[in-house]
């Protein structure tokens, strides 16, 4: 399979998904080793030299250390399909609004999470409208500038929702 075929994955957003499982299963109360070792492979990806889809394109060996062969089958997947089963099952098991949510460049699940209890906010828009009436600055750690980005990147996939 060549490149052309295959959606592209940026290191960025391969690195995104591993640490939102990893702030996942942390939330779960999985195996703490478990929880670092996606947190490892995030760093690790965002670390390394040339885009991940390049290798597994090549048929090489992932060049990521302490990375074993599930979780490298699990990168593999997400490069071939843009999925990550992992990830999936576990969104699944959230179900909404935290799925939704998370699509938001910036939020991730434990400000997800807080979001919704916290300020009741169920949705990409009640977030949007939560950040134009200065809602979100309330909460312990929001302050102004992380409120207008949030509030950005709402209105932003709106917007792209709406196209």
């Amino acid at each position: 399979m060549s490149s052309n075929d295959t959606p592209f994955v940026s290191n960025d957003e391969i690195a995104r998904v591993l640490f939102h499982v990893a702030s996942l299963l942390s939330i779960f109360g999985e195996n703490r080793f478990r929880v670092r070792a996606y947190r490892r492979a995030a760093l690790g990806v965002l670390l390394l030299p040339r885009p991940l889809a390049e290798y597994v394109f090549e048929g090489s060996k992932l060049p990521i250390p302490g990375v074993g062969q599930r979780l490298s089958n699990h990168l593999r997947e997400l490069v071939n399909t843009g999925h990550f089963g992992v990830y999936d099952e576990l969104l699944e098991d959230l179900g909404e609004p935290l799925t939704s949510l998370l699509t938001v460049p910036g939020v991730g699940p434990k400000t997800a999470i807080r979001l919704m209890r916290e300020l009741k906010i169920d949705s990409i828009q009640a977030l949007a409208a939560a950040a134009r009436d200065g809602q979100i600055r309330s909460l312990r750690g929001f302050g102004l500038r992380s409120e207008a980005r949030l509030g950005h990147e709402a209105e932003h996939l709106l917007e792209i929702q709406a196209a």
